[in-house]
């Protein structure tokens, strides 16, 4: 069976390799798939298309600026769904306006990160990320099982 990935939406291909790569270095316990716009993401977490044979992630970490479908819709679809409202998202945004923070949260975010611009700070960020939800949280449908 294929370990559960993070699944990383992000249409800016400096910022998604910078994140891969910081990825490659930290003891994350999941692999991580990208894709690029909100279109993509849908079809990968509803599993149609090329992605019908898609595991789900264990966590999505979504960018709100996407081409298309915006990560907002994104994050509505997917909390309307009852089979994906527990799949934990976080959102990575470059985007620190109030109105932005308040509308994912109230729309189920279950997080928001801003996207550092330094390479430094991104490392931090992601450090952060790997230690909260990869170490201190427990995440759905990866509890011990008991008995």
């Amino acid at each position: 069976m294929m370990e559960r990935p993070l699944l990383l939406v992000e249409d800016s291909d400096p910022d998604a390799e910078a994140l891969l790569r910081i990825a490659r270095k930290l003891p994350l316990s999941a692999p991580v798939v990208r894709v690029a716009d909100g279109e993509s993401a849908l079809d990968y977490l509803f599993q149609r298309g090329e992605y019908a044979q898609a595991p789900r992630p264990v966590l999505v970490l979504l960018d709100l600026n996407l081409p298309g479908i915006g990560g907002q819709e994104v994050l509505a679809q997917l909390k309307a769904d009852p089979g994906l409202r527990s799949l934990p998202i976080i959102i990575f945004s470059n985007s620190s306006q109030a109105k932005d923070v308040s509308t994912a949260y109230a729309g189920g975010a279950n997080s928001y990160l801003f996207k550092p611009s330094g390479a430094v700070e991104l490392q931090e960020v992601a450090r952060a990320l790997e230690c909260f939800w990869f170490s201190a949280a427990l995440l759905p449908g990866l509890e011990e099982p008991t008995g």
